[in-house]
């Protein structure tokens, strides 16, 4: 019943953070989760609260997380890179690693530094939901998009394995550099050949079932929702990197060759949708707990007497401040030797745009539920039986950090970085989709001879506020008009009108000025032909209409519904014809252009 309880207090926190993003400006959803979290810790204790076991975290979170963005990340993009990303995901941790182990030892010297080294590990693991959220929200440069997405999907596996062996150190006394070295290569390699052959396996699966007839959207979508969960369990039985073999099985999967189809199309959008869905949620649960977590470790060491509230913020700062050098460093490093190999001039990376972007990435790269699980994970005591020294301390130390940099992500990153919801209300962005759909609503009304143009309400439709008395019941059965769709066209054109008219805020005066003046020319079609549909409707529900006449007007309503029906698949079919155009002519980016096509076709989806 506790679990029961638990699970609903976190969907419940999940909803109420989705609707309080987009009541409150200026902070990201993942800390608006936090405080949630952090606010459920306070009134009300579960069990979440008195830790979260390491493993749970990366066999229900992490793998299913990375799985599903390994299948949608550019490869070849991710190729192209893959020195910087190897750097970032290698050298980049262990100079963390040191830096912050160093640093926190300088500050605090009665910590052991292999103990303070741990921590530095442990904040070399950028939190890969953070990034993915945070690349989704904000634009950065192409090179710098790919870098943080490779990073963000392989660097767990150098700082788990400088965090066991830092700790394995204080706990013991004792370091063997072979044994490091094997546990790195197993992970690393030894979890990338799991990774390529199980994604491979995954995938003639999917074909057979497909072959003998037996594939359908729910078997589809069960198998990819379970896929990463076997995968992380078997490559953990056999000692190698889970979270490496997800990301690449995922890889592998959206490299392989698929069937393009109408049903693998619906398939394919309707596993989006459950992924979509099931993603929200687990990112929404892994911050939550996050917040359930911090109250608990921070309050446990100000209480110890290491140091009070003012020299425990200095200390967290101090070494944030650190952390983030380093890594703009390497990252500013990076680019230098980018403009080398491109032959640039190295003055191009001093330049403000690019130290701009630099900093973007820097603090980009947030800490989040992997380092706080990490951290949790220290010891009680060590091999002698004394208690892990400060160990309430590190926790806290840790914590605090993790805060800070989601901070920094937070409100520090707009500064560097534009939004991606600003391009998309751009004015060119804006004023393009207007000229489109005013394309397709003049194909809806040059096709209307076709269908019926609206025309005067005929004299046989009585007003729609009045009702047909009984004793007028045998003269409502005289003939009805020979266009009885004359109310689809309109009503087809005004959906179009009805966007034109939200987007005309964010677009140029001159097209917004004339795109209102067309929704107004729909609006005043609709109400015309409005009439004739209100009428009808009124006479449908009288129950005064004789049999004869009260069928013959309800198979005049089907007509207009089923005219709606076809004019609106035209005209879907019409306005992918125009993007096709608009795309060839430069009108619209490659990018939106692709948006809108998916929009079509998931109203056909609709339609159908």
């Amino acid at each position: 019943m506790e679990l029961l309880e638990l699970i609903l207090f976190l969907l419940v926190a999940i909803v109420a953070s989705s609707l309080l993003d987009q009541i409150v400006r200026g902070v990201s959803l993942p800390l608006v989760q936090i405080g949630l979290g952090a606010l459920i810790a306070f009134l009300i204790p579960t069990s979440l609260t008195e830790g979260i076991d390491f493993e749970l975290l990366f066999i229900l979170f992490i793998a299913p997380l990375h799985f599903n963005e390994s299948r949608h990340v550019d490869s070849g993009e991710l190729w192209r890179n893959r020195f910087g990303i190897a750097s970032l995901v290698t050298g980049l941790v262990l100079l963390t690693m040191v830096a912050v182990g160093f640093s926190l030892h300088a500050l605090l010297p009665a910590i052991p530094l292999a103990a303070c080294l741990a921590i530095g590990a442990a904040m070399g693991s950028s939190d890969a939901t953070a990034i993915t959220s945070l690349s989704k929200e904000f634009r950065f440069g192409k090179r710098h998009e790919a870098l943080l997405t490779g990073e963000a999907l392989l660097n767990d596996v150098t700082g788990t394995v400088g965090f066991t062996c830092a700790i394995g150190v204080a706990v013991s006394g004792t370091f063997s550099l072979a044994h490091a070295g094997e546990e790195f290569a197993l992970d690393l390699f030894g979890g990338m050949v799991a990774g390529v052959l199980l994604g491979f396996l995954f995938w003639l699966l999917l074909n057979a079932i497909r072959r003998f007839g037996l594939d359908n959207p729910t078997v589809h979508v069960v198998l990819e929702l379970l896929a990463p969960f076997v995968i992380y369990l078997a490559c953990e039985q056999l000692h190698l990197g889970g979270v490496i073999a997800v990301v690449m099985a995922g890889m592998m999967i959206s490299l392989l060759p698929q069937k393009r189809s109408a049903a693998t199309a619906r398939l394919r959008m309707q596993s989006a949708s459950v992924w979509k869905t099931f993603e929200f949620v687990l990112n929404g649960i892994i911050f939550v707990v996050l917040g359930m977590q911090l109250p608990r470790v921070i309050t446990s060491a100000l209480d110890g007497g290491l140091f009070g509230t003012a020299s425990f913020v200095g200390i967290v700062i101090a070494v944030t401040l650190a952390l983030e050098a380093v890594r703009f460093l390497w990252v500013l490093g990076l680019d230098i030797v980018e403009a080398k190999r491109r032959g640039f001039a190295l003055r191009k990376c001093f330049t403000r745009l690019s130290l701009k972007s630099a900093l973007a990435m820097t603090v980009a790269g947030s800490k989040g539920g992997v380092t706080l699980a990490l951290i949790l994970t220290i010891p009680f005591s060590v091999a002698s039986g004394e208690a892990f020294p400060y160990r309430a301390e590190l926790l806290s130390l840790a914590s605090g950090i993790i805060l800070c940099t989601l901070l920094l992500a937070n409100f520090a990153l707009r500064l560097f970085a534009p939004r991606k919801e600003h391009e998309k209300r751009s004015k060119p962005y804006v004023d393009a989709e207007i000229v489109l759909l005013e394309k397709v609503i003049a194909s809806i009304q040059a096709d209307s001879h076709f269908t019926g143009s609206v025309k005067e309400k005929p004299a046989d439709i009585p007003e729609p506020d009045s009702r047909i008395k009984q004793e007028d019941a045998h003269e409502s059965t005289a003939p009805l008009p020979q266009e009885v769709d004359e109310p689809a066209t309109a009503i087809v054109m005004k959906r179009y009108s009805d966007r034109i008219v939200e987007l005309a805020p964010d677009a140029s005066p001159d097209v917004a000025e004339r795109g209102l003046a067309l929704a107004k020319r729909c609006d005043e079609l609709y109400d015309a032909s409005d009439a004739i549909a209100e009428a009808l409707q009124d006479i449908e529900e009288d129950e005064g209409t004789e049999a004869e006449g009260l069928t013959a007007r309800m198979m005049a309503l089907d007509m207009v519904r089923e005219a709606v029906i076809d004019i609106q698949d035209q005209a879907l079919a019409r306005e992918l014809e125009f993007i096709k155009a608009m795309r060839r002519s430069g009108e619209l980016s490659p990018a939106h252009a692709r948006d809108l096509r998916n929009d079509v076709y998931v109203q056909q989806m609709v339609e159908e």
